[in-house]
């Protein structure tokens, strides 16, 4: 019984603090108002470690943090347009405004077309470990998400190869696995990097989910040098490395899992992948 009032009091403090720290934040951005605020568009597949980037680099004092949830520019985890999003930047102090639109992450060049300024950090993490996070996290969900895909929006004007469409429509049948579906899910939204060239554009960064929990210092501090804010080791005390390689691997169909394998392969070979040494500023 104590150690549960502990608990309860030790989240409680926690909430405390970030809540306290929010509105210094907005202070301090107040009476610092940038003079230019710029977008930054957090995306990548679900459960690869866009929440914690997205926390780890708000608690520079210089950024906002526009999350999913938030009605300034989102509506049931989706954008509500991009003037939202305008209407969002034009009225922060920050020197960046962070959005987390990882559902709509297919839209990346549209981003930074639309936002001359913007940038976009993209968060990847091994197949094996994420589809595994995806079935504890969404279940059965995950299945009509990808049915959902095939349906109706494959109908639509999209992005993805019409090749990968095929692929993925082919083995989206009756009998669907929630492992299936979910590396389905990681495929297309992992494969968005590679099909949008998004290696190419020097406004684009990459980060690896087990080089940010195994290397946390580094590799934030490269990414808040690639989107000039500054950077303090405190911005990574809440990251742990403990959930790379935990579980077993998912079971996956052979041809899934060697078409995820594949994709991981270039999105991890030195060729593909893009400095964060050179600044955007």
């Amino acid at each position: 019984m104590t150690l549960n009032v502990e608990n309860k009091q030790n989240v409680l403090l926690y909430r405390a603090k970030r809540r306290g720290r929010h509105y210094l934040k907005l202070l301090y951005q107040r009476v610092n108002p940038s003079h230019e605020t710029r977008p930054v568009f957090i995306l990548g597949s679900g459960r690869s470690g866009t929440d914690i980037v997205s926390h780890c680099l708000s608690k520079a004092w210089d950024v906002e943090l526009i999350n999913e949830d938030n009605p300034k520019a989102f509506d049931n985890w989706r954008l509500k347009s991009l003037e939202a999003v305008k209407g969002a930047v034009n009225a922060s102090n920050a020197t960046l405004v962070l959005f987390k639109p990882i559902v709509e992450s297919l839209r990346a060049e549209e981003f930074l077309k639309e936002f001359q300024s913007a940038a976009v950090v993209f968060v990847v993490r091994n197949p094996h470990d994420s589809i595994n996070s995806m079935v504890r996290f969404f279940g059965e969900a995950q299945i009509r998400a990808v049915k959902s895909w095939v349906e109706t929006d494959f109908a639509r004007k999209t992005q993805a190869p019409a090749e990968l469409r095929e692929f993925i429509a082919s083995h989206c049948h009756a009998d669907l696995s929630v492992e299936d579906a979910a590396g389905l899910y990681w495929l297309l939204y992992n494969s968005s990097y590679l099909f949008l060239d998004l290696q190419s554009s020097p406004r684009v960064t990459k980060i690896r989910y087990e080089s940010l929990v195994q290397e946390p210092y580094e590799t934030i501090r490269e990414t808040c040098d690639f989107l000039g804010v500054k950077w303090f080791p405190s911005m990574t005390e809440e990251v742990y490395a403990g959930s790379v390689g935990k579980n077993r691997k998912p079971d996956l169909s052979p041809a899934i899992e060697k078409r995820c394998s594949e994709v991981w392969e270039r999105l991890t070979v030195e060729k593909y992948q893009n400095s964060t040494a050179s600044s955007i500023v």
